[in-house]
């Protein structure tokens, strides 16, 4: 998965990159930064987020074609269902930290056949939380809307804006950036190459004082059904 950065903004905040692009809005990745991305083509990737954590009566998890590099996970059709997939990068689960001076960097790409009626979070959680956690920096799609904010959370205390609406069956490209500073901006990136968010900038952030896990949580939300989530690749990581 190539990180193809070209992208043309514009003064009002859209812009035109290819779809295949990722982070097309915000600071890239130097040399400093340990960046961590799987892509699910490969049996490692895949085996690193297939252990998960069951949500209501779980999922079925799948590399379909194994050689697709998508992850998919179609939930048992009750509400509620679902599973949480994390990477462990250290000795212990909650092994990353937000710290001042330090940038951090999250992508993903997603593609949901519901939106309405569906929670997902993909960021930084605690490794024993899934839809509601007191802790973490992430990207959440909305119960009953299809909306998608970034959110941080401290002990419970919440700040979030929404940057835009999924809609059900297509591609998107999914990224957040905190600047080590004072600073979280958020994006998405659907199959036109239009930008989403166009960077939008999440006012009074909240940093979580406690360690964190790398996660994607994938729930039915209030009414029962079957929803199939895709995660074509993801990658997070932060400076050294």
């Amino acid at each position: 998965m190539p990180l193809n950065i070209s992208v043309t903004q514009f003064p009002n905040g859209i812009g035109t990159a290819k779809d295949n692009s990722v982070l097309n809005s915000l600071p890239l990745p130097g040399a400093n930064v340990a960046l961590n991305v799987m892509d699910f083509g490969q049996a490692e990737d895949y085996a690193s987020f297939y252990a998960s954590t069951v949500i209501g009566a779980g999922a079925v998890l799948s590399n379909p074609l194994s050689s697709s590099g998508i992850l998919r996970q179609v939930s048992a059709g009750a509400a509620t269902d679902g599973t949480k997939q994390a990477a462990s990068i250290g000795s212990t689960a909650d092994s990353f930290e937000f710290v001042l001076g330090k940038e951090v960097w999250f992508g993903a790409r997603i593609n949901l056949s519901e939106v309405v009626n569906e929670i997902l979070l993909l960021g930084f959680i605690p490794a024993a939380a899934t839809v509601a956690p007191a802790d973490g920096v992430f990207l959440r799609s909305v119960d009953a809307t299809g909306d998608l904010e970034i959110v941080s959370r401290n002990t419970g205390v919440e700040v979030a804006t929404v940057i835009g609406t999924l809609v059900a069956a297509t591609d998107y490209d999914v990224a957040f950036y905190w600047d080590g500073i004072n600073k979280i901006s958020a994006q998405f990136t659907g199959p036109d190459g239009v930008i989403g968010g166009g960077g939008t900038v999440l006012p009074g952030a909240l940093l979580p004082a406690v360690g964190l896990q790398p996660s994607i949580v994938s729930s039915r939300g209030a009414v029962a059904g079957v929803t199939t989530f895709d995660l074509d690749y993801v990658l997070f990581g932060g400076s050294r």
